[in-house]
């Protein structure tokens, strides 16, 4: 089978899509661009560990309303069954997730709530330490704090998916073992082969994997690769290192676009730490959606089969989704 009949008959998902307010001039441009390219689930980042309640709640209002008003290209969507029927109908299935806690102001309370409208998912702590827990960027690597235990045993509940993307080895570690579903990371590469803070070890990997988890592969370049490029084989690299260690049912795609570069260089301009922990000056390289193909291409070449192709594409974040959301 072709690399184009395959996403013709697979639900793509991508797990990470900047929707912040900082994200917007170029947000409409980019969700049509993935919409061409044959995407059929896009989760926007709609809130980050910085945001806080008020302001994110009328920020995702508002938001929901946009959609909304689009009914012809974009279907908003509460269950997998949704995402398939979006794709079926030839529309670009919309869900949200929150990168950190700061919009809940940390209270576990807001969790369902805030599942009710529409979250599906949530990283727990963002590259520094919250209350939650300790970020991939903390040297201590305390590990999920009680609050953060109590946040992992809520949204279980509630029907949430956890993320450990951006959260430190210990407190990511910590989240597999306190859950009792499966965990992801929704967009994050193998530290094997790029060795950045920011990517996960094989213990992590294999600790997910175990507990039925999924790890969707980052397209930024200082994830990818040594030079901080961003290309198809520096990907299929990371794809194929997961596979080879945990098998090809826990990997999926996170690819991170940066279309929002301006806003990266002021967050990156505004102090030393993202200098001090291996990241370069914006702007980044990425992975543009229209490279699918390719992406497919590169997995035919290393002899996957059709259903693991599938896998990677949707059905594994697919999967995990049918066992966290209610």
């Amino acid at each position: 089978m072709t690399s184009s009949a395959i996403i013709r008959e697979s639900v793509v998902w991508e797990s990470a899509v900047g929707w912040t307010p900082e994200c917007l001039d170029e947000g409409p441009a980019m969700l049509a661009r993935f919409g061409d390219a044959g995407f059929s689930f896009l989760s926007l980042t709609i809130g980050a560990d910085w945001d806080r309640p008020e302001p994110t709640l009328r920020h995702f209002a508002q938001q929901r309303r946009w959609f909304e008003n689009r009914p012809d290209t974009y279907r908003m969507i509460e269950t997998v069954a949704d995402i398939r029927k979006a794709k079926a109908d030839g529309k670009v299935a919309i869900g949200f997730h929150f990168q950190g806690a700061g919009p809940l102001g940390y209270d576990p309370a807001l969790v369902s709530l805030y599942y009710k409208l529409g979250i599906r998912w949530m990283i727990l702590a963002y590259n520094t330490r919250n209350p939650l827990g300790d970020g991939c960027h903390e040297p201590e690597n305390a590990g999920l704090s009680l609050l953060g235990r109590a946040f992992v045993k809520e949204m279980n509940r509630a029907g949430m998916m956890v993320d450990a993307s951006h959260a430190g080895i210990r407190t990511s570690l910590d989240i597999i073992e306190f859950s009792e579903k499966p965990v992801v990371f929704s967009h994050s590469n193998a530290r094997a082969i790029k060795n950045h803070e920011r990517n996960i070890t094989d213990e992590q990997i294999l600790a997910a994997a175990k507990r039925g988890g999924v790890i969707g592969i980052n397209s930024i370049g200082a994830f990818v690769n040594d030079d901080n490029s961003a290309d198809v084989a520096g990907l299929l690299r990371h794809i194929d290192h997961i596979v080879q260690m945990a098998g090809p049912n826990h990997v999926g795609l996170g690819l991170d676009v940066v279309f929002y570069q301006d806003f990266m260089t002021k967050l990156y301009d505004a102090g030393p730490m993202m200098a001090q922990r291996g990241y370069p000056r914006p702007p980044w390289a990425d992975l543009k959606p229209e490279l699918l193909p390719d992406l497919v291409q590169g997995m035919i070449g290393l002899g996957y089969g059709e259903a693991a192709i599938k896998g990677v594409l949707g059905e594994n974040f697919l999967r995990v989704a049918a066992e966290n959301w209610i």
